[in-house]
Order: C-alpha cells, then sequence, then structure tokens
C-alpha cells in the first residue's frame, strides 16, 4: 500500500473519535457557533480519557493495518480499492456510532445510562466488520483471479 494510505489510516485512527463527533453535534444539532462547539467539546477532556478511549478505538485500525500490510490480495487494484471501501466503511461505522451515542446531549432526549459502553462496544463491532470486509475482499479477489485466468 502506499504512504497516502498508511497516512490516513492514522489520522483517522487519530480524529476519528468521540471528541469529533461530539464538535459535529455541537455545530449541526446544538446550533452553537464554532467556539462554543470547541468549548462544548473539550471541556471534560483530558489525556487519560483521550488514551483510554484510543485503547479500544485502535483495535479495528490495528486489524486494517495488518491486513493490509501482510495480505498479497492489496497488490491488485481489486484489493486497493477494497481495503480503502473497508477503511471508510470502518471510519464511517465508528463516527455514526459516537454521533448516535451523544446525540442526546444536544437534544430533548435522556441520555442512557449505558451509552459509555459504546466507546468499548464500536470498536469491537468495527473490527468484526473489517474481519467480514477482509474475507470478502479475499473471495472477491479470488473469484476475480479465476476469470482473469481463463480469460
Amino acid at each position: 500500500m502506499k504512504r497516502i494510505f498508511w497516512v490516513f489510516l492514522i489520522l483517522a485512527f487519530l480524529f476519528v473519535n468521540e471528541y469529533l463527533s461530539k464538535f459535529l453535534l455541537a455545530i449541526f444539532v446544538g446550533n452553537l457557533e464554532f467556539s462554543q462547539a470547541v468549548e462544548q467539546t473539550f471541556q471534560y477532556a483530558t489525556a487519560k480519557s483521550y488514551l483510554l478511549s484510543a485503547g479500544f478505538r485502535v483495535i479495528p485500525f490495528i486489524a486494517l493495518g495488518l491486513f493490509a500490510a501482510k495480505s498479497s490480495v492489496t497488490n491488485s487494484i481489486i484489493g486497493k480499492v477494497g481495503i480503502w471501501i473497508i477503511t471508510l466503511f470502518t471510519i464511517s461505522f465508528i463516527l455514526y456510532g459516537y454521533l448516535g451515542m451523544q446525540h442526546s446531549l444536544f437534544t430533548d432526549e435522556h441520555t442512557s445510562s449505558t451509552s459509555a459502553l459504546a466507546l468499548i462496544w464500536i470498536p469491537i463491532w468495527a473490527f468484526l466488520f473489517v474481519v467480514v470486509g477482509a474475507v470478502a475482499l479475499v473471495v472477491v479477489s479470488k473469484i476475480a483471479n479465476f476469470f482473469q485466468t481463463r480469460a
């Protein structure tokens, strides 16, 4: 894989998190100004809380990185496109999950007492989707190779 993929993967890991989703919710759902949204987003943020959530959030990104680095599937065009699709789906899933977890903070809805468990379960589900996507990509690649060799 090219360097742009690895840079993108690392930046996604660092920035696609509960703070980004809370900031987006503050802007688009809470109708806050930029400075108010930043203040609302980071009012309780600490390095310890970031590292705690990053410890769980790293799971699907490690799986993506290992698959991209070790699999020969990613050497083909289908594999490169597939790994990008899996990566974008994983990022979207994580962001959507964190948006859902924190949506009630900016509405009149009641916040569940167990919503913080999403910090743990969303990356675990994202990991499962990475595994399913990787298996699907390997199968599609094998089928494509079969038809290319027959042609």
